[in-house]
């Protein structure tokens, strides 16, 4: 760790040795990092906006088309927060609770309904509340699958005191800046003390204080995201911060370069920006994991065995048609990978290694049961269909049946019914409904 914080101590003192610099070039380096900053800090929680788009947004106040509003008022605001925390700096405003709770409602402007979930791992939306500690628990799920468990609404406002105590122990020891600011961040994520926009709010205080002390900001970059989640979980594990110390004193060292290109009269508009744009914009067409369902645990627990059931009631009418049928491409899974690649899952190969987590599954069940007692008097062509993603899972239904009326004309008739939800006994029930509906049709034709 020392040998990262000496360098870009190095670094530091390099820049202090040309400063100041000329106000030209203060407003184009603090132009490029006000974009990326505001960019990659929204990018790394799930904001779907471009660096192309956050740009046209804070300099032109151009709408990015077919981007949630939410997205563009997480920008705008994050954008105006970050003139807040530089305009505190300035006037040497202290870091305490009642500057922080002013920021956060800077930060997130109004509030907003946002997902949450409930301490016993269930999903549900909850209002955000702007400016205030949050009064209900506001868990996480890890990487791994697992509940983090942050501080309780109760505990936190003496959890926050406790954090600002330390942080003035800090300065009164005269602790490397660095490691103060890289530790703030840490101990206020672990608190979580509000309902929304606690990653965002840990990296304007940790820039704050890298501010004060003369140094630049550190930039957390989108394409990073897992390797900064992962050292921040993997500090829960061992107590220990040395690695995630090491990364945010490596994240100031790009903005004091940039700041040390312009002060030697180097372009900072490097022509490989454009590849880093190209990736970055790549990158904004996969979607968080944030907004991914748990793949194969549905497949498991609800679509194999929905198929498996519905099969087995179909066969048991099978030896009364002279036709039984249902083709391969019609009894799958289409499913979206949170990389954006399609996979195929049929529904014979229970054994199919289905992705941990995907971004939508679309499934189709398709049974055929064609000419009733070996004549034309009935067929029945049975459709499920199935779109599940983040926002919920929609079934629908369909039983066409076509046969002759008590005058022998052909006559057509249907079963249909939508279902929202994924209760495995529910879905049965419905299917249920459709062999009734079969019975109902094939005793009349018996009658005729």
């Amino acid at each position: 760790m020392s040998n990262v914080i000496e360098e870009t101590d190095r670094l530091k003192e390099e820049l202090d040795a040309l400063r100041p610099l000329p106000s030209e070039i203060v407003g184009q380096i603090e132009q490029k990092l006000r974009i990326e900053s505001n960019y990659h800090s929204n990018a790394v929680e799930g904001n779907s906006l471009t660096l192309g788009e956050t740009r046209s947004l804070i300099l032109h106040g151009l709408t990015a088309r077919g981007k949630p509003m939410r997205d563009h008022l997480d920008i705008e605001g994050h954008d105006e927060a970050v003139k807040a925390m530089e305009d505190a700096v300035k006037r040497d405003e202290l870091l305490n609770e009642v500057f922080i709770r002013n920021l956060h409602k800077v930060l997130l402007k109004e509030p907003y309904e946002n997902d949450a979930i409930t301490p016993d791992g269930q999903p549900v939306k909850r209002r955000i509340a702007i400016g205030e500690y949050k009064t209900q628990p506001n868990n996480v799920r890890t990487s791994t699958g697992e509940i983090y468990y942050f501080t309780p609404p109760d505990q936190v406002k003496s959890a926050m005191g406790d954090l600002i105590d330390w942080y003035r122990r800090q300065e009164d020891e005269d602790e490397h800046p660095i490691i103060i600011a890289a530790t703030f961040h840490y101990r206020f994520i672990r608190i979580h003390p509000f309902d929304d926009g606690n990653g965002r709010m840990a990296r304007l205080l940790m820039n704050m204080i890298l501010i004060k002390h003369g140094y630049t900001v550190a930039v957390v970059p989108i394409e990073e995201r897992d390797q900064y989640i992962g050292m921040l979980e993997q500090a829960d594990k061992t107590e220990d911060l040395t690695e995630f110390i090491t990364y945010i004193a490596a994240c100031c060292k790009y903005a004091l370069n940039l700041h040390l290109k312009a002060a030697r009269g180097e372009d900072i508009e490097d022509v490989k920006d454009i590849d880093k744009e190209i990736a970055i914009f790549k990158r904004s067409l996969e979607k968080s994991t944030g907004n991914a369902i748990r793949a194969r645990e549905y497949a498991d627990k609800v679509l194999y065995p929905f198929f498996f059931y519905t099969k087995e009631k179909i066969e048991q009418f099978s030896y009364m048609f002279l036709w039984s049928f249902r083709t391969d491409d019609a009894a799958r899974s289409t499913v979206r990978r949170t990389n954006n690649k399609m996979a195929f899952f049929s529904f014979e190969d229970q054994n199919e290694a289905w992705p941990e987590l995907a971004l939508s599954i679309s499934t189709n069940i398709i049974f055929g049961l064609h000419d009733f007692q070996g004549t034309r008097r009935a067929n029945f062509d049975f459709t499920i269909k199935n779109e599940a993603d983040s926002s919920g899972c929609i079934w629908k239904f369909d039983s066409q049946f076509s046969g002759f009326d008590n005058d022998d004309k052909d006559y057509t008739d249907e079963y249909k019914k939508e279902y929202t939800g994924q209760d495995l006994k529910e879905l049965k029930k419905i299917f249920n409904e459709m062999i009734r509906f079969m019975m109902n049709k094939l005793s009349e034709q018996s009658d005729n």
